[in-house]
């Protein structure tokens, strides 16, 4: 690995992990505040309604953004000519996906004002949406700083404004409120310091390009729309299926796991623009980068696993208080999937930066509908347990099948020429 690579690549992860201590502290702090406010049944109605408009914004990609910054990172002169016409067809996108978010919510069983922050956290989505180019223009340029700055912005106001709101007011909806103004700036922020990667802003609207850029991108949007399924079904089909509570006392369990998992997250978005890269440039620095990852996060999810189990009920009390000692139990189950997740963020990049991005497709797709049945047949019988457990199962499946390809037949190809 050359020098100058290992400073670029140490540089964007110090600004990102930087970032993400400091938003995740905030973040936490958030969730400890909503819980010892409002309670479990608090905890689980905010969790409902940002992982149902999540799970509902499957149609707002396609997964153009990727292949977009797959495209720029390999050959960067391409980010003019393709940015006009990505955002046009982001625009429509978010637009068409947000009346899909209307449509499937005013007949939902919810009370009447968590429909309308449903609809609400829809509509600043959108613009969530269309600043997630700029994000890609961003990191393919190999550049993280400004996205950091961009996130501790944004949890710093939800953390200091949100956090007295809930305080003092103990209202879920003025929270909420709080908090779309928080991310608006941020998106804000996103596209003003994306735009300074690219001469001209500019939106186009050709439905036949679309049509040519969708041929390229759906293997990446429904990767995404599985990942989707993993992260988003079991709050939401918990929700729907046991109430509030229960859902409560997994996302805190959860919201303890997700402490760790800014690990993969930085290390896919410093890393992932460098092997697209390098599959084109070097393919022996990529060995040697994919190598090095895999040990550092296969060690590092095995020490977490391990902490978390051990310190589970401790952990718990302290964070959220007594009412949410179940949660032991589900944290415990959950801590088995650390090191599943943290392979499948390294493999699952690589697979997509050297274009195999159709057999991870493939994987996902079928984990991720055993995801659902199993959370199905699980959860009216163990309830949050349930859940936990099929999250372990699913991603272990998808452990196990990337490392057999990774063995098999994804090693990287040195021999001249290639």
């Amino acid at each position: 690995m050359t020098e100058s690579l290992k400073l670029r690549l140490i540089k964007n992860a110090g600004w990102l992990f930087s970032a993400e201590v400091i938003s995740k502290l905030f973040a936490y702090g958030i969730i400890v505040v909503l819980s010892r406010t409002l309670g479990p049944e608090g905890l689980g109605q905010y969790s409902f309604i940002f992982y149902y408009v999540g799970l509902l914004g499957i149609f707002s990609d396609l997964g153009v953004g990727y292949y977009f910054m797959r495209e720029v990172a390999r050959d960067r002169s391409k980010a003019e000519e393709l940015l006009p016409d990505v955002l046009g067809f982001k625009v429509v996108l978010a637009m068409l996906n947000f009346l899909v978010i209307v449509a499937l919510t005013l007949p939902l069983p919810k009370p009447e004002w968590m429909k309308i922050l449903i609809i609400l956290v829809g509509a600043e989505a959108m613009l969530t949406w269309v600043a997630y180019i700029f994000i890609r223009i961003m990191y393919a340029h190999e550049v993280t700083k400004y996205e950091a700055i961009a996130r501790v912005a944004e949890r710093t106001w939800a953390f200091f404004v949100g956090g007295a709101t809930l305080y003092f007011r103990r209202s879920l909806t003025s929270f909420v409120l709080i908090l779309l103004i928080g991310y608006a700036v941020r998106e804000l922020l996103r596209i003003k310091w994306g735009s300074r990667f690219v001469d001209v802003i500019k939106i186009r609207f050709r439905p036949e390009v679309w049509i040519s850029i969708l041929k390229k991108s759906y293997p990446f949007w429904l990767m995404g729309l599985f990942t989707m399924i993993y992260y988003r079904t079991d709050m939401v089909m918990l929700s729907l299926m046991r109430g509030d509570y229960e859902t409560g006392i997994y996302r805190a369990a959860y919201t303890l796991i997700e402490v760790s998992l800014f690990i993969p997250k930085v290390l896919f978005a410093t890393t992932m623009p460098s092997m697209a890269r390098l599959w084109t440039e070097d393919r022996r620095t990529l060995e040697m980068l994919l190598k090095k990852s895999f040990q550092l996060v296969l060690g590092l999810g095995v020490l977490g696993a391990v902490g978390y189990y051990i310190l589970a009920r401790l952990g718990v009390i302290v964070v959220f208080g007594d009412n949410f000692l179940p949660s032991a139990h589900v944290l415990r189950i959950l801590s088995l999937v650390i090191p599943f997740m943290f392979l499948n963020s390294l493999l699952g990049s690589f697979m997509n930066a050297t274009g195999k991005e159709r057999t991870f497709m493939k994987i996902a797709g079928l984990t991720a509908l055993l995801n659902v049945v199993l959370n199905y047949i699980l959860i009216p019988y163990y309830s949050a347990s349930g859940a936990a457990i099929a999250t372990v199962i699913s991603q272990g499946i998808i452990s196990i099948s990337l490392l057999g390809l990774y063995h098999k037949k994804i090693e990287i190809e040195t021999s001249p020429g290639i």
